[in-house]
């Protein structure tokens, strides 16, 4: 979209590189190369505005030598809007960070990440904030490293930021000034276990669509402070953040996609039966912590109140404008105390979830073993009816019948059983049991199978988070 033709792109790109040599190189001045009389003459016909718009083709690092050649191209520096990322993760790239909060403010994605020099044992921290924790600080280092503060203010000059990511930063208190970005539309916080902040303090993002937080012990707040953001917000991951309350469905926002709260979030309440057809239109993606009626991994007391949870899991999949793979993720347990658990079998525990084979939506109950991470199995209850024979969803039903069909090889001794029976059967079933050669073999496999399935949805999680 420049108004000059591409040759003044690759112009610039050339004259880059001369920057780059004069201002690096160590050879005599006598030998460095020069700028010709053609090269300057081209160089003034450009104006700063599209100087500043070749400039954001580049890199921020690549950008910073360029405002040295003269000062129309220091001007269009700063007026450059650069399209990629700066990472922060040593002191060189601190020191550079420096550099551009005033050479290069309109910067729009930044990473500020963990810092550490082990070859030396140095280990490089931001300057405390308001309130510092002083002990969780004490106890936070490694070893007898040593402790070299850098500055965090400067941060704030990069008016102009979109992005905003910090990992394993080493923050202590409270920073108000790393929540006054009025154009940030991305802002992810993982693992900045000293970090103090609020939600409520997200309002100085009034663009915010993707809000990301992980390990956060001192993020306070109520969920319902996020309604601020409701016209803008798209994905909120809230993921071991313990002092974070309120009721799930004060995040019913028209353009959320994905809402993803869980792992020791247990201060966060709600009821999916309160899920409407109208709530959460542009949801994909629902992670509900067990504290929530109907979240992932919360429990029952009774072996007969499955249905009831599961009839209603179902009516909300099969609203109208609901993405079919909501729910399919999750387990639900029946809790330990239940009466109807077996009392000699304490240590397992029994659970049920959603299967699909094809468009066919069921669900089953398992058993899942502590020692083994293995589940066994139970006959699926379907809830659609079977395909027509002959069609294509037939044809797809089967091959996700034959897979479910596969995983009862590791426990045939609960074939025709829909769910748990009583204490007596159970124990009389596995006394019975005696897996051939071949079973053992397919027990094996699901053992690996189940630990695979658990490392890949580890990676598959932190990958969604970064990005």
């Amino acid at each position: 979209h420049l108004h000059h033709p591409p040759s003044s792109f690759f112009f610039i790109y050339f004259v880059y590189h001369r920057a780059s040599s004069l201002v690096k190189s160590t050879m005599p001045h006598s030998k460095k190369p020069k700028l010709t009389h053609d090269d300057a003459a081209s160089a003034v016909s450009i104006s700063s505005d599209e100087l500043a718009m070749i400039f954001g083709h580049f890199g921020p690092v690549e950008i910073l030598p360029l405002r040295r050649v003269c000062k129309k191209w220091n001007e269009a520096a700063k007026n450059t809007v650069p399209l990629v990322a700066f990472q922060v993760n040593d002191e060189k790239s601190h020191h550079t960070m420096k550099t551009m909060s005033s050479a290069l403010p309109n910067l729009q994605q930044l990473n500020l990440d963990r810092d550490y020099d082990y070859s030396n044992q140095i280990e490089f921290q931001y300057a405390h904030g308001e309130d510092p924790n002083e002990e969780a600080q004490r106890n936070y280092h490694f070893g007898n490293s040593i402790i070299v503060t850098h500055e965090i203010d400067m941060i704030s000059n990069f008016t102009k930021l979109r992005v905003l990511k910090l990992y394993f930063t080493q923050l202590n208190g409270s920073y108000p000034h790393l929540f006054n970005f009025p154009l940030l539309e991305h802002f992810s916080l993982q693992r900045c276990h000293n970090l103090k902040w609020d939600l409520g303090m997200l309002a100085g993002f009034p663009l915010l669509k993707e809000l990301v937080c992980c390990a956060g012990e001192r993020l306070t707040g109520n969920i319902n402070s996020l309604r601020v953001l409701k016209d803008t917000l798209e994905k909120v991951v809230l993921e071991c953040c313990p002092q974070v309350e309120g009721n799930f469905m004060d995040l019913d926002f028209p353009h959320l996609k994905i809402l993803d709260l869980h792992c020791n979030m247990d201060s966060i309440t709600g009821d999916i039966r309160d899920m409407s057809e109208a709530s959460f239109p542009k949801l994909e993606k629902l992670h509900l912590p067990k504290s929530v009626y109907g979240g992932n991994r919360s429990e029952i007391m009774r072996i007969s109140d499955a249905k009831d949870l599961i009839a209603t899991i179902y009516s909300i999949k099969k609203q109208r404008h609901r993405h079919p793979s909501l729910f399919e993720d999750d387990d639900w347990y029946l809790s330990k105390s239940s009466p109807d658990s077996y009392q000699d079998d304490s240590q397992n525990q029994f659970l049920f979830c959603i299967v699909r084979a094809g468009s066919r939506l069921g669900w089953r109950w398992g058993q899942q073993l502590c020692d083994r991470y293995v589940h066994f199995r139970f006959e699926v209850n379907w809830l659609d009816p079977l395909p027509a024979n002959g069609s294509s969803k037939y044809q797809s039903y089967i091959e996700g019948f034959q897979e479910i069909e596969s995983y009862m090889g590791t426990s045939p001794c609960f074939r025709g059983y829909h769910e748990p029976p009583s204490e007596a059967v159970y124990y009389q079933l596995t006394r019975e049991y005696r897996p051939s050669p071949s079973q053992e073999e397919a027990e094996r496999r699901e053992v690996i199978r189940v630990f695979h399935d658990k490392i890949w949805d580890a990676y598959r999680r932190k990958r969604e988070y970064t990005r």
